[in-house]
């Protein structure tokens, strides 16, 4: 089916990647996942599902993370902040990068997180659209999952958050908006920290 030129394009992408690896102790989003990179997997699933600008938060190695973001052409954005290891600091950079824009919502993506599929993507897009919820956030059995969808309305509160603050707390205070898209696929819970977790879940 021919896909539809301007689909999604109101809803951006923010792809947290300014992390340190400390734990797999290498540069651990350009390492080989499939025919890509564990970044190219995430920042591919959202340009399958058709969504406007991509923006990848960059911090530590940050010419590597740079270089692949440039590659599967998505926009980057320096968090000077990142060795602080606050996830906050990193999506407020990247709010600041699309806040002129004209997007309505975006997505918040953890670059380590390469199970996220195009067409969960594009059914928390549906849900967005549908019942007009704030913030959607995807669950298995009961557990809360990443990417979160929120709405353009929540970006003054995220700018506002400081740390020790983090987006946990975001997510709490506005648990009256969330609309739950049920995902059927485990993996979407799993973390990608040690070379450990790498060789255990990477495609073979």
């Amino acid at each position: 089916m021919e896909k539809r030129q301007n689909a999604h394009r109101n809803i951006s992408t923010i792809i947290l990647s300014a992390g340190l690896s400390t734990r797999m102790k290498q540069p651990k989003l350009v390492l080989p996942w499939g025919k890509d990179t564990i970044l190219g997997t995430v920042i591919s699933a959202f340009k399958d599902a058709e969504v406007g600008d991509i923006v990848v938060v960059t911090g530590g190695s940050r010419e590597l993370v740079e270089q692949e973001a440039t590659k599967h052409n998505a926009k980057t954005v320096f968090n000077p902040k990142y060795e602080n290891g606050e996830m906050v600091d990193s999506l407020k950079a990247g709010l600041a990068k699309i806040m002129d824009g004209n997007s309505t919502a975006t997505f918040v993506a953890l670059a380590d997180h390469p199970f996220i599929s195009s067409h969960d993507i594009r059914g928390m897009i549906d849900l967005y659209n549908k019942g007009k919820a704030k913030l959607i956030v995807p669950s298995y059995s009961m557990r809360r999952a990443h990417p979160w969808l929120i709405d353009r309305e929540l970006w003054p509160d995220v700018m506002k958050i400081e740390p020790p603050d983090t987006m946990r707390e975001f997510v709490n205070a506005h648990s009256n908006l969330i609309a739950y898209y049920i995902v059927e696929m485990s993996k979407i819970l799993e973390d990608l920290d040690t070379p450990e977790d790498y060789e255990r879940l990477r495609p073979q």
